[in-house]
């Protein structure tokens, strides 16, 4: 169908719409509406006109089978490119791209543990002579000191969302949501379409972190605050429990997409948002022609496999050996990292 470059909202052209009873649509309109109307009215076909002047665009023309139910996608974002999966056939960035990425996120977490062990170092020196002057100060924060140090243990992981938000994977990121969208929406994959997604997913790695983050953090700190009033393990953690599980249950997605929105994502920049749409068009085309093996163990390996993650510890694992070697053998870099 021809379009023009303008988008309106569909309406009827001047002389048309009432008098042959026939709806007309405009360049913006999506293939499921026109096929609702096409289904409504019994026609095989419906003219696209230009809702200002009237003049004929084009036709919207019925399918002759109806479209297959969208697949749902997963993918990682690599410096390589968007990756992405429907759990047996993938496209985009492949096993190098992959492991590429577990490299980048080993880079950033040892640049996050040289700062927190320089933070640390500081931490050690200042923090007596600050109680030293105020010693109240420690007697009020004695009793939440357990839920104080689970909130220190999470600015590694915070400081790594932060770094990770300064580099171009956070663009790719972005990208890889608003296709994977674009897909599941059942929207033609094309880089107008695809940039007006948003970039917060809610099957996104992010919000397993929310979640994890904001249990962890309030189940810690009701229990130490319990234990302190003398009640036994069991009652400390069954308030924890208690208190805990409810607000992770009710805000994990919520607290996972300001996570995504702020520090996972930043909005993908053209050549971003055109390796989503070759991969999303990659898998899509490998999927129509996927064979599925017939043994469930081949099945679960291939899943496993396509996921990404094998490979992105891969890349993470190697990373780690040899800083663990340069640190083993040059005892400056492990200082620097507090090994």
């Amino acid at each position: 169908m021809e379009t023009s470059d303008r988008p309106e909202d569909f309406t009827s052209p001047p002389g048309l719409g009432a008098s042959d009873g026939k709806p007309a649509f405009a360049s913006s309109t999506t293939f499921a509406e026109a096929a609702d109307a096409l289904r409504q009215v019994g026609e095989s076909t419906l003219p696209v006109f230009d809702p200002e002047t009237g003049a004929l665009i084009g036709h919207f023309v019925r399918p002759v089978a109806e479209p297959a139910e969208p697949p749902r996608l997963g993918g990682m974002a690599t410096p390589l490119g968007v990756y992405l999966t429907d759990g047996v056939s993938s496209g985009g960035a492949g096993f190098w791209g992959l492991v590429l990425t577990g490299v980048v996120l080993g880079l950033v977490s040892v640049f996050v543990q040289a700062l927190c062990s320089r933070m640390g170092t500081w931490a050690d020196l200042s923090l007596p002579l600050l109680f030293l002057r105020w010693p109240q100060l420690y007697l009020h924060l004695t009793p939440l000191m357990a839920g104080i140090e689970q909130l220190i243990g999470f600015t590694p992981l915070l400081l790594v969302f932060v770094v990770l938000r300064m580099l171009p994977l956070a663009g790719t990121h972005a990208a890889e949501h608003q296709v994977v969208h674009c897909v599941e929406r059942g929207q033609p994959v094309v880089p107008e379409m695809v940039r007006s997604m948003p970039r917060v997913h809610p099957r996104c790695g992010t919000n397993f972190y929310a979640a994890m983050i904001l249990f962890l953090t309030i189940f810690v700190t009701v229990f130490s605050a319990a234990m302190a009033h003398a009640f036994t393990v069991a009652d400390s953690a069954t308030f924890g429990v208690i208190l805990a599980a409810p607000v992770a249950l009710r805000y994990w997605r919520t607290v996972g997409g300001f996570l995504q929105y702020w520090l996972a994502t930043r909005p993908a920049t053209d050549k971003q948002i055109e390796s989503g749409i070759r991969a999303a068009r990659e898998v899509l085309e490998r999927r129509a022609v996927a064979t599925v093996h017939r043994l469930p163990a081949m099945r679960l390996a291939r899943r496993i496999w396509s996921m990404g993650l094998a490979q992105v510890l891969i890349g993470y694992a190697a990373l780690a050996g040899v800083v663990s070697f340069v640190a083993r053998h040059w005892p400056p870099f492990g200082r620097l990292l507090g090994i």
